[in-house]
């Protein structure tokens, strides 16, 4: 029978929470998709489907850590993965506060 200490090991920490992180960000992109929709273009178009695509970038990368990062044997690669994912956060941060500001500004300039 397994321990406690080990049920509740970082690696197993790991899973659950990238496990999480990609259902959270499939149902994101569900939601962007179908708020996609509704919008006939523009700026708020174009950066919502900008979002959309850095959201399918995070989906993957996090199916990706899921399925393989046990697998990887060079720790140089994990490091760069991790890194990657966290450089497009970064991005994917910034996309959606340009993307806010010029959403309420619209939204004043059509009071």
């Amino acid at each position: 029978m397994p321990s406690l200490s080990h049920a509740l090991s970082f690696m197993n920490l790991f899973y659950v929470l990238v496990v999480l992180g990609a259902i959270i960000m499939f149902a994101n992109m569900i939601i962007a998709a179908s708020l996609r929709k509704r919008i006939p273009g523009g700026f708020v178009g174009k950066w919502l489907a900008i979002m959309w695509v850095f959201m399918f970038f995070f989906f993957l990368a996090e199916a990706g850590a899921f399925f393989f990062i046990s697998s990887l044997n060079s720790i140089d690669l994990s490091y760069f993965l991790i890194g990657t994912v966290l450089f497009f956060g970064s991005i994917f941060v910034a996309v959606v506060n340009r993307f806010i500001f010029h959403l309420i500004r619209e939204l004043e300039i059509h009071k």
